[in-house]
């Protein structure tokens, strides 16, 4: 399958979606920006349903496209949600850290205390696994026997990441990797 640019299409999620879908959690909305969500929408989504279905939702979503019906409820009901966790994932290091041109600084003001390595982690840890349990509520919609023909460009290649060369044994899940 060629590969085709879609980096000049609009992305899945727009930053307002994601300020909405995320509501109830407190972040600087400043924080998400296109190239965020199109590193959370390569890193997250493409490589777990294919390129394929990936370019197809990519382009359907574009002003220039048109979803079919499976795909908006797709949008609507599961990757819109999922793909805010997320991008609010990919924002978590720049949310406690801002560079500068005096290098790397931890964002605290005066009535605020940094969080330790340990805090950190765990809710870094805590929002990839809600994000992940979205992720795989929407895989098992898209693979039911009742809606897969709806989605004929998906691969089932949950948490597959293949190289240049087509191997894959090397496979990576929340930081670990497995051989």
């Amino acid at each position: 399958m060629p590969y085709n640019n879609v980096n000049d299409l609009a992305r899945l999620v727009t930053k307002n979606e994601v300020i909405s879908s995320l509501a109830n959690v407190n972040f600087d909305p400043n924080l998400i920006t296109d190239d965020i969500i199109k590193i959370a929408e390569i890193t997250h989504i493409e490589k777990v349903i294919g390129r394929e279905f990936y370019e197809e939702l990519v382009t359907q979503h574009d002003p220039t496209g048109t979803l079919t019906t499976a795909n908006q409820t797709l949008m609507d009901d599961f990757l819109v949600r999922c793909l805010s966790w997320f991008v609010r994932f990919e924002t978590l290091n720049d949310l406690q850290y801002n560079t500068t041109g005096t290098g790397i600084m931890e964002n605290i003001d005066d009535f605020s205390q940094a969080v330790s390595p340990k805090q950190f982690d765990l809710i870094k840890q805590d929002v990839y696994r809600k994000a992940t349990l979205f992720l795989q509520d929407m895989l098992d919609y898209i693979s039911d026997e009742n809606n897969i023909n709806n989605y004929p460009t998906y691969k089932t290649s949950k948490y597959r990441d293949e190289d240049a060369m087509g191997d894959v044994t090397a496979n990576k899940q929340g930081g670990i990797i497995f051989y």
